[in-house]
């Protein structure tokens, strides 16, 4: 049996629009379930368990980047590499991705975002609908962070096609949920590069804008689904 797995992150809030946060953008990371990662997934675990944490750390790309949450007494070398040894995890892994990202100062919030979102993912799936009628099962992980999320991912691809399941993630399970966070942060990097928008400890974190574009943006986008 062919199996795609779906993992699902987003970056941003259904809530009014923000000049300091202007972009709502969600992420896909498709795997095919016959493409074995496992190999890769120790290397990623050992080189958490080098940098001084438990090999089953959550790594969160955002709050790595702003310094918050369980990363805010990290200091800024530690928290370079745990995003670096997910990065490369990122470029072994035979995947693919899709970012939708929606501007709220043109689209809006609430239910007028989602019915934007609702409106762009619905067409990439169609366009890509024998790709995705290829597989027998097509399984989507979500970790139900936002309803209007959890809401649209069951309406689009029930509507679409007949082989989806959906199932509840915690990103601490899955390395790849944790992957399609990452996608979400560098899709927002390249966003706020593009405008002239990094904030300072954006700057701080990957040392320099030169570096920021070569490094990461550019060999991120290698991945992205065509």
């Amino acid at each position: 049996m062919r199996e795609l797995s779906v993992f699902c992150d987003e970056s941003g809030d259904f809530g009014a629009y923000d000049h300091r946060s202007p972009f709502y953008i969600v992420g896909l990371v498709f795997h095919d379930q016959s493409i074995d990662i496992q190999r890769e997934i120790p290397h990623l675990e050992q080189s958490i368990s080098n940098i001084g944490f438990s090999r089953d750390l959550t790594v969160h790309t955002a709050p790595l980047i702003r310094r918050e949450a369980e990363f805010g007494n990290v200091c800024m070398e530690k928290r370079r590499k745990l995003f670096d040894a997910l990065f490369v995890f990122y470029r072994h892994c035979d995947i693919t991705f899709r970012t939708f990202v929606v501007e709220k100062k043109k689209f809006g919030s609430g239910d007028d975002l989602a019915t934007r979102l609702a409106k762009v993912m619905g067409e990439f799936l169609r366009d890509n609908l024998s790709y995705f009628q290829s597989y027998d099962r097509v399984v989507v992980y979500y970790d139900k962070g936002q309803k209007e999320i959890t809401r649209t991912l069951k309406i689009i691809f029930s509507a679409n096609m007949s082989n989806v399941e959906f199932r509840v993630v915690h990103p601490d399970k899955y390395r790849l949920f944790q992957v399609a966070d990452l996608v979400c942060t560098l899709e927002l990097l390249q966003l706020k590069y593009d405008n002239k928008m990094l904030s300072s400890s954006e700057g701080d974190f990957f040392i320099n804008l030169k570096r920021l574009k070569k490094t990461y943006l550019r060999n991120f986008k290698i991945k992205r689904f065509s």
